[in-house]
């Protein structure tokens, strides 16, 4: 690689003030300032945001409306006292349940995606507690899934990667495989799904049925298929399944959710309710932190009629996350974006033909403003890059050469490959793009491909 180029856009040394943040390895380029889809470094660089930050930021950079809410609400109070009744939270909760499908009518906010998954397994569990199944504990999820960093959620999740280091915290919960759009040979993908759903009831029957409070899934895969939409048919016997056995059906909608696949929320597409919604990132399109969980009327009963949930944290509902998350939906609603995440989204993926020429690209899957692709050494054979050759490296120095900021998560810094996986490239931008944006886009990512290919030797 071209010494210079990776002089300004390659790692950064952990050096003079940077030695002082823990394991942190960015790339050279700092951050001065972002507006709509575009990022400008302190060197006047300007780039796309490719995949909404960390699969997140569904709404612009910067949007002066958000802004605008956040201040007012300090000009109020930053913070509620628990022993008072925080409006806005209250707002926010009363909104939320306004733009959910079906009766999934009442909130609990956090401060994260994570601690929206604690808190919905803390959930399923006093759930059944209150309504006499003291036994149901266990958590059924997927092979190859992810559901956040905090132990509750590594727990859940169903890759080695993240958890080796911490296994003797671990809860065994059962997992079993998620649809694919790579069926085992004589199977096509529909055949899979429903081998998938056997395979829960299969895991229920071995679990034992008395044990298990609840199957949680994203609404579109994870692990080596990630961005992999099942046919409606598996969600649709995933609730019946559910139902069969008492077990609660938990969306983890932390990335699909508020406007990312064309709807509200990705379970819409499938029309399947879930018992209990997870929701991040896109709340706020990160101007806070915040994370919630979104419960149906069945689920909210026992506490609606007394029962305490026995949880909290210090930040949850926190007011400025509130006023963020508010503006955030009025702004989706009045400027159209869930329309426009559903036009402009079928846009991007018909133009992904000219990138998946590229004898590198394996494939594109996804939905709504959500195309990840795959990048293999050779897409005939489907040999992957080895970990030791830095291709994610190598391709974000050039993404950002050429004015894209990429969200790639195979390898990252010491982190291990996955399994059977090409190197992922998120095409995940804001919910606010034009078409105009999108052909600028592919066509610096085009370049970007181009340019890789010829480094590693394509």
């Amino acid at each position: 690689m071209n010494p210079e180029i990776e002089e300004k856009f390659g790692p950064r040394k952990l050096e003079d003030m940077w030695s002082h943040v823990l394991s942190y390895h960015p790339f050279k380029p700092v951050l001065d300032r972002a507006e709509g889809i575009y990022l400008y470094d302190t060197d006047g660089n300007r780039y796309i945001d490719v995949s909404g930050g960390p699969i997140a930021i569904n709404l612009g950079h910067g949007d002066k409306r958000i802004n605008e809410a956040i201040a007012k609400q300090l000009e109020k109070f930053a913070y509620c006292h628990p022993m008072l009744s925080s409006q806005p939270r209250a707002e926010l909760c009363e909104r939320i349940s306004q733009i959910t499908p079906w009766d999934l009518n009442t909130v609990f906010p956090v401060s994260g995606g994570s601690l929206a998954v604690e808190t919905a397994i803390k959930l399923a569990r006093q759930y059944h507690t209150e309504t006499g199944n003291d036994q149901k504990y266990k958590i059924i999820t997927c092979h190859e899934s992810y559901h956040g960093m905090t132990l509750g959620a590594l727990s859940a999740a169903g890759g080695p990667g993240s958890q080796s280091k911490f296994m003797p915290y671990m809860h065994p919960w059962p997992h079993i495989h998620q649809p694919s759009s790579r069926p085992p040979a004589g199977m096509s993908t529909e055949e899979y799904a429903g081998f998938c759903n056997y395979e829960l009831e299969e895991a229920i029957h071995y679990a034992g049925e008395r044990h298990v409070a609840a199957f949680m899934a994203t609404p579109v895969s994870a692990g080596e298929d990630y961005g992999f939409v099942a046919p409606k048919e598996y969600w649709q016997k995933v609730r019946e399944i559910c139902d069969k056995y008492n077990i609660l059906f938990i969306a983890d909608e932390v990335v699909t959710g508020f406007g990312r696949t064309g709807k509200w929320f990705c379970m819409e597409h499938f029309d399947v309710k879930p018992d209990i919604m997870i929701t991040g990132k896109g709340i706020t399109s990160l101007y806070a932190p915040m994370g919630a969980v979104i419960v149906s009327d069945k689920v909210n009963e026992p506490f609606a009629k007394g029962a305490a949930f026995v949880h909290g944290f210090t930040n949850q509902g926190h007011p400025i996350a509130c006023a963020a998350a508010k503006a955030v939906i009025d702004i989706i609603e009045e400027d159209g974006l869930i329309e426009n995440s559903a036009e402009v989204g079928s846009y991007l993926h018909s133009q992904a033909e000219r990138l998946l020429k590229h004898p590198i690209i394996a494939g594109k899957r996804g939905i709504g403003m959500l195309m990840p692709l795959e990048l293999v050494m050779n897409k005939e054979t489907m040999e992957f890059f080895p970990q030791g050759a830095q291709a994610e490296q190598k391709l974000q120095i050039l993404a950002l050469k050429n004015g894209l900021v990429l969200y790639s998560t195979l390898y990252g810094p010491r982190r291990p490959a996955a399994h059977k996986r090409g190197l992922p490239v998120f095409v995940f931008p804001q919910i606010c793009i034009t078409s105009e944006q999108v052909d600028d886009m592919l066509d610096r990512l085009d370049t970007t491909l181009t340019e890789f290919e010829a480094e590693v030797g394509v």
